[in-house]
């Protein structure tokens, strides 16, 4: 199949929305194996979320792809109940890959750490 972190990524929002949550852990696992490294590398040369223009934003693919995986991944233990998974994923995100950034087909970029940063706490007051 297509392994490009774009296509496991959006394969990942399908099987989230669909609640096939052993799907998501598998192609999350699967996009971090590939690509959690160069991702990193991306993290590390940033200082502030790349803003400049969309093609500015979008040159750190690997860093976005994989930081929105890692959100899914959070989403989908948490919808499954289990807290103490989801909290790792959120946390995982904000720690290694905080600047990642996410297109919504609205016509803008979110930030898939500060999404994760609400979940933590949604997840503590539960």
């Amino acid at each position: 199949g297509d392994y490009t972190s774009s296509t496991m990524t959006t394969k990942a929002w399908g099987a989230l929305n669909a609640k096939d949550y052993p799907t998501v852990i598998a192609l999350v696992k699967k996009n971090m194996e590939l690509y959690g490294a160069k991702a990193k590398e991306m993290q590390a040369s940033l200082k502030e979320y790349a803003w400049e223009t969309k093609e500015k934003t979008m040159s750190y693919w690997t860093l976005n792809d994989v930081g929105t995986s890692l959100f899914i991944l959070g989403e989908a233990y948490r919808l499954s109940g289990n807290k103490e998974e989801a909290s790792k994923a959120y946390k995982q995100l904000i720690d290694e890959y905080f600047y990642a950034q996410c297109w919504d087909p609205n016509g803008w970029f979110w930030k898939p750490a500060e999404a994760a940063q609400q979940k933590l706490g949604e997840l503590d007051n539960v």
